[in-house]
């Protein structure tokens, strides 16, 4: 009998539907492909702003927005749309925010800037920085001052205010008693300096550690001014100028600080035969004695004015006219421009309503007439200085109503600068137009252009030339036409001064530089390192020996000169 292979059951099972279990949900996927075009788009977007952007600043602010947008567009993947439950997407996401706010406040002790608001980051774990040794310093070392709680006593003379409680100054043509030297023009007196640095280097006298501040100094005769934070005082310092030693300190209790403007002042005093002036970042303005150091008396501008300070402090140096003493002190209550008298402090006129501004008002004489300019945050203002009387106003407002530079007179044309794009233009006082409902403004000689941007920067002019730091880098304009002549020379965000065909140039990073004023061509002579850490601060040059400073230290050389 034959036997058959037994044929496998192919019935098709059919599942009992009562004991099956129901299927577990799907879970959605994670959209992986929307962080991977979040990150392209603003990567392509940061490097098409870094691109369009004509100035280093310009760069870094792109890089910032770029960051923001990608932080904001990642979050609100996550949060969104990324899949998973609410509980979970939230529950990350808080975690990782506070483990990053955590981990920054125990690692970061500091966050500082450069000119370009590049970020530096200070850890816990770093060494001190320069500054933090130099207010070590102060406190172990400077000399106790009996000058912080005075009561104001009032120049009892004659109204122009000079004093005889105290030795009096007696000032020579050449000293150094404003912001940027002798009628603030940045220009240079005395001898040409040699210029072979390399074998005949400039001579250091001495050096001090000071307390933080942008401000720059004033000097007369053997004597230094300047302004400082020490802890949480702000201060007047009076030096010895020859030695470097410290005389007398007048104290307030106000500190300024943010992380991209720094630390402490930032104007510059003042000095007169009578007193010396020096205005707070907070609007602090003292009229101390020059050589005792003697509380003469005080005002706060920004409490005159009804006014707050602006974001990066008060900053323009006082101007001394006649018997007053001007000050950009802002605000929309008729009282942006203050005269005050110099020998009591009461205020003599007040005048105007706009956002202050950075640059120290200044006196030019204009078809034969003197001129206060006024720098605002709007725009440049021409007053009377006798009575605050505006004569005329040209709107000159950038994106962060930031102007610092002073304007500079060619002829009876004014030539202004200011940066974060803003540009420069030329403009012609004797050729007003009527302005319905406001006040006359001048023509421009040639449109603005961006051939010069001076961010915080001052500039000099020799000729028909303008020379300054564009966003950081040395260039030349032809102020006839606007057009720029050369571009060289990457200094940052220093300064600049005269000395007749040269231009001695202050670094961010600290050294000094001579460079040919020669519209033809940039020519960096030489160079020496005076300072090793950020220098924001305008040098002063005084019968030949240079004085610099920054937030840490202060620094004088003896310059080797020709002919001497």
């Amino acid at each position: 009998m034959r036997v058959y292979p037994t044929m496998p059951d192919l019935t098709v099972q059919t599942p009992d539907q009562n004991n099956v279990s129901p299927a577990a949900p799907l879970q959605p996927r994670q959209r992986w492909h929307w962080p991977v075009a979040i990150l392209l788009l603003t990567a392509a977007g940061t490097m098409l702003g870094n691109r369009l952007a004509d100035s280093r600043t310009g760069q870094v602010i792109a890089i910032f927005y770029g960051i923001g947008l990608m932080i904001v567009g990642l979050s609100g993947w996550w949060l969104f749309f990324s899949g998973g439950t609410r509980t979970r997407r939230w529950l990350v996401f808080g975690s990782v925010l506070l483990g990053i706010t955590v981990a920054g406040i125990a690692a970061v002790r500091e966050v500082w800037f450069e000119g370009d608001m590049r970020p530096h980051v200070r850890f816990h774990w770093d060494p001190p920085s320069p500054a933090e040794l130099a207010q070590r310093w102060l406190s172990e070392n400077a000399p106790a001052s009996p000058l912080g709680q005075q009561t104001p006593e009032r120049l009892a003379n004659d109204s122009a205010g000079f004093a005889t409680t105290a030795q009096q100054l007696t000032f020579a043509a050449d000293d150094w008693t404003r912001y940027c030297g002798p009628g603030s023009r940045r220009e240079i007196a005395g001898n040409r300096p040699q210029t072979d640095w390399k074998q005949n280097p400039p001579k250091l006298l001495w050096r001090h550690p000071v307390g933080e501040a942008w401000s720059s100094v004033c000097i007369a005769g053997n004597l230094l001014w300047t302004q400082e934070q020490r802890a949480t005082q702000e201060c007047t310092v009076c030096y010895n100028a020859e030695t470097g030693a410290e005389l007398w300190r007048r104290e307030d209790s106000a500190r300024y600080q943010t992380a991209q403007g720094g630390v402490g002042p930032r104007s510059t005093p003042t000095v007169t035969q009578a007193a010396v002036y020096s205005l707070g970042a907070t609007g602090i303005l003292n009229a101390l004695h020059p050589t005792s150091g003697k509380l003469l008396w005080q005002r706060n501008i920004c409490s005159d004015a009804g006014s707050e300070m602006v974001e990066w402090g008060m900053s323009g140096a006082p101007l001394v006219w006649q018997n007053t003493l001007i000050v950009d002190a802002g605000g929309l209550n008729g009282k942006a421009v203050i005269a005050y008298d110099r020998s009591s402090g009461e205020i003599v006129w007040a005048s105007g309503s706009h956002k202050a501004g950075y640059a120290a008002p200044r006196i030019e004489m204009i078809d034969d007439k003197p001129v206060l300019l006024v720098f605002h945050g709007d725009g440049l203002e021409a007053m009377n200085p006798d009575n605050g009387q505006s004569l005329w106003l040209y709107p000159w407002v950038n994106q962060y109503k930031i102007n610092v530079a002073q304007p500079m007179l060619f002829g009876s044309r004014v030539f202004l600068s200011s940066g974060y794009d803003s540009g420069c233009v030329l403009l012609d006082p004797g050729k007003l137009t009527d302005v319905p409902g406001g006040v006359p403004r001048p023509a421009e000689v040639w449109p603005p252009t961006r051939s010069l941007k001076l961010k915080f920067n001052e500039a000099v002019q020799l000729g028909d030339y303008v020379y300054g730091l564009d966003d950081g880098i040395l260039a030349c304009v032809d102020v006839n036409t606007g057009e720029r002549r050369w571009k060289g020379g990457r200094y940052k965000y220093g300064h600049v001064l005269l000395w007749q065909d040269l231009l001695l140039v202050q670094a961010e990073d600290g050294y000094v530089a001579l460079v040919q004023a020669d519209p033809r061509r940039f020519t960096e002579v030489t160079r020496f390192d005076a300072l090793t850490d950020r220098t924001w601060n305008v040098p002063a040059v005084h019968r030949g020996r240079l004085y610099v400073r920054n937030a840490s230290e202060m620094a004088c050389f003896e310059l080797p000169l020709s002919g001497s």
